[in-house]
């Protein structure tokens, strides 16, 4: 069957059947994914061999599963982003790389999420997708390895699902501060507003 016309059916039966039905869903994941690798292998055929002499930059593009299926009830997406995705900033900036929370439960408003998953466009089509994190970079091939690996090794650590280990911790304190800062802010309007 041709890859054009059997991904997007296999995308529709997977997001109409039941999460009940893990096995059927992984399986429909599995051949979604083998689809999609497919479609990359024909892009990326005349490139078969790495040039590290020239040092060009090249792109490399990993997407990691968010684990939502095996822990429901913990927020992965608010720890990634963290209080105002001051989180997820600092996790780009020190690893060098860009990084994008992609795929359904992405979105907070989740009735807009299904409208724009049902519009059939293109730059939607990531809502059809299990929740996972798009990490990109694009560098000379040995930075870009580098940094790559840094960032799955930093990513891992926001996809263990403790609610006391100490990015919670240090995202509780930096919540604090911006809120204790923006409460004496207000507090500091209100003292020059009954001055005026």
């Amino acid at each position: 069957m041709h890859p054009n016309k059997c991904l997007p059916e296999l995308m529709a039966e997977k997001n109409s059947l039941d999460p009940s039905f893990v096995h059927a869903v992984r399986l429909l994941a599995e051949e979604i994914g083998k689809y999609e690798g497919d479609e990359l292998k024909k892009d990326n055929d005349t490139k078969k061999y790495l040039d590290i002499i020239s040092n060009k930059n090249i792109k490399l593009s990993e997407r990691v599963l968010i684990p939502v299926q095996q822990y429901p009830k913990f927020n992965f997406v608010g720890k990634l982003l963290g209080p105002r995705g001051n989180s997820m900033k600092r996790l780009q900036e020190e690893t060098g790389v860009k990084m994008s929370i992609l795929g359904k439960g992405s979105m907070r408003d989740k009735e807009k999420e299904e409208e724009l998953r049902k519009s059939g466009e293109a730059k939607y089509a990531h809502l059809s997708n299990d929740l996972h994190v798009l990490i990109e970079v694009f560098a000379p091939p040995g930075e870009a390895y580098s940094r790559m690996s840094h960032a799955l090794d930093e990513i891992k650590k926001f996809l263990v699902p403790d609610y006391n280990d100490e990015i919670r911790q240090e995202q509780l304190r930096e919540l604090s501060l911006l809120n204790g800062f923006r409460a004496s802010e207000q507090k500091g309007r209100k003292q020059n507003k009954e001055r005026a």
